[in-house]
């Protein structure tokens, strides 16, 4: 699920030029049920960027803390299902390991506000579909005063940022743009305006196509397919239109991603799932992906 033209690549990449060693991370501790599915890969890519603790409970993660004297460089909570952990103890956790990253990693029964919640104050919340893209940044980036010519990531942020704070400093993060042009296959035209309106800050044109004649699809380097999801006859939908035009890079933006959704991208039926609501650099490193990857699978051939 988490290839090496992630966003996660370009900042090992910005890391290594500034002399910092990615491959000296400072452990991580991780809160939760470790044998969650959703949270295999997750978990696979930290155990490939530094040490990794696992704990149950944050009963036990502040007994390790307490007992270890450590300063994980971040605490990952595992949240499975709604009051799963009593978030009102986040705070000692916190309190114990004041420099490390706080993070509450979101399974798919918990997102949306209404199931899960707002995480306590201070605490970055991310959906297990997204670490491949953010984990860098949010977890392992290099903290304090940034070196000359490396951008503050916004997870550094003071924890009292409010949410507006934290949207103006992704406004001035710069982002992947291009000038390639995008079908945005929708049904209805209030979507596709929005869609329209957000590829054009990264410099894309878009196209509305449904019934896709072959000049207009043929003219396009992806296609945005924007979907509640890809189960039943949505995913019915997509296979054959897949059948009609297998060559064309295909991104689809829906709500609330499953494992099963992920199967279809290791089967090359779409190049990336964006799920909704997302933040622009979601949608333009998708893009970046999307349109960059026939000559990504000609080279490799």
């Amino acid at each position: 699920m988490f290839s090496s033209d992630s966003p996660d690549s370009d900042r090992w990449i910005a890391f290594r030029k500034l002399g910092i060693s990615v491959n000296q991370v400072k452990q991580v501790l991780f809160i939760g049920n470790s044998a969650h599915g959703e949270f295999s890969a997750a978990l696979s890519w930290l155990r490939g960027r530094g040490p990794l603790v696992l704990k149950n409970t944050v009963e036990a993660g502040l007994a390790w803390l307490k007992a270890s004297r450590e300063e994980p460089g971040a605490i990952v909570l595992g949240v499975t299902r709604r009051g799963e952990h009593a978030l009102a103890d986040l705070s000692q956790l916190t309190g114990t390991a004041p420099l490390a990253q706080p993070i509450v990693l979101v399974g798919s029964w918990c997102e949306g506000e209404t199931r899960s919640g707002r995480p306590p104050q201070g605490w970055r919340r991310i959906y297990w579909h997204q670490v491949g893209r953010w984990a860098a940044g949010e977890m392992l980036a290099p903290a304090g005063v940034p070196p000359f010519g490396w951008q503050l990531h916004p997870a550094h942020l003071p924890r009292t940022s409010t949410d507006g704070e934290r949207v103006l400093a992704w406004s001035k993060w710069a982002l992947p743009s291009g000038g390639q042009r995008i079908a945005v296959n929708t049904s209805r035209r209030v979507d596709f305006e929005t869609l329209a309106s957000v590829c054009a800050l990264g410099g894309y044109e878009a196209i509305w196509c449904q019934q896709e004649s072959p000049d207009a699809i043929l003219a396009v380097d992806c296609v945005l397919w924007n979907r509640r999801g890809l189960q039943g006859d949505e995913l019915v939908e997509l296979m054959e239109w897949r059948e009609r035009w297998g060559n064309i890079p295909l991104i689809a933006t829906i709500g609330f991603p499953r494992p099963q959704d992920y199967q279809l991208v290791d089967r090359e039926m779409v190049q990336a799932i964006v799920g909704k609501p997302f933040l622009l650099p979601d949608l333009f490193f998708a893009l970046k992906k999307g349109t960059g990857w026939q000559a990504a699978k000609a080279e490799a051939a």
